[in-house]
C-alpha cells in the first residue's frame, strides 16, 4: 500500500511578488534553496539548508520559509497548521537577520 502526504488544498497557485528575490538573496549568502512554491498547501515556498558559522561544529540549519511580500497578509490555515514551523520572510531584513549576517547593502 502506498501513502501519499498531503500538501494540502489544490488552488491555483501564486508566488509573492517578492519570491524570486528572496529566493536569490537566499542563494547569495551561500544557502542551499529549494523552491517548493508549486507544492502549495502546507509546504511553503522554499526549503534551504546553511551551515551555522557561529557554532563551533558548523551545524546545518535547514529551514521552511514562506515569502509574504506583504506585511498584513496572512499565514492561511494549512500553513499554521504544519506541524512543521514554517519562517515568514517578508523582506531582505528577515533574510539576515535570519542567517545571523549583515546586510552587504546596508553599510
Amino acid at each position: 500500500m502506498v501513502h501519499t502526504v498531503s500538501t494540502g488544498p489544490r488552488f491555483r497557485r501564486r508566488v509573492d511578488a517578492n519570491h524570486a528575490e528572496i529566493r536569490q538573496l537566499f542563494r547569495g549568502c551561500g544557502c542551499t534553496v529549494l523552491d517548493t512554491s508549486n507544492l502549495g498547501g502546507k509546504v511553503g515556498d522554499l526549503i534551504i539548508q546553511y551551515r551555522d558559522t557561529s557554532t563551533r561544529n558548523y551545524t546545518l540549519m535547514t529551514h521552511l520559509i514562506e515569502t509574504k511580500a506583504n506585511v498584513k497578509k496572512k499565514l492561511t490555515d494549512s500553513q499554521i497548521g504544519n506541524p512543521l514551523k514554517l519562517i515568514r520572510i517578508d523582506c531582505r531584513a528577515d533574510v539576515f537577520s535570519l542567517l545571523n549576517k549583515k546586510d552587504w547593502e546596508a553599510e
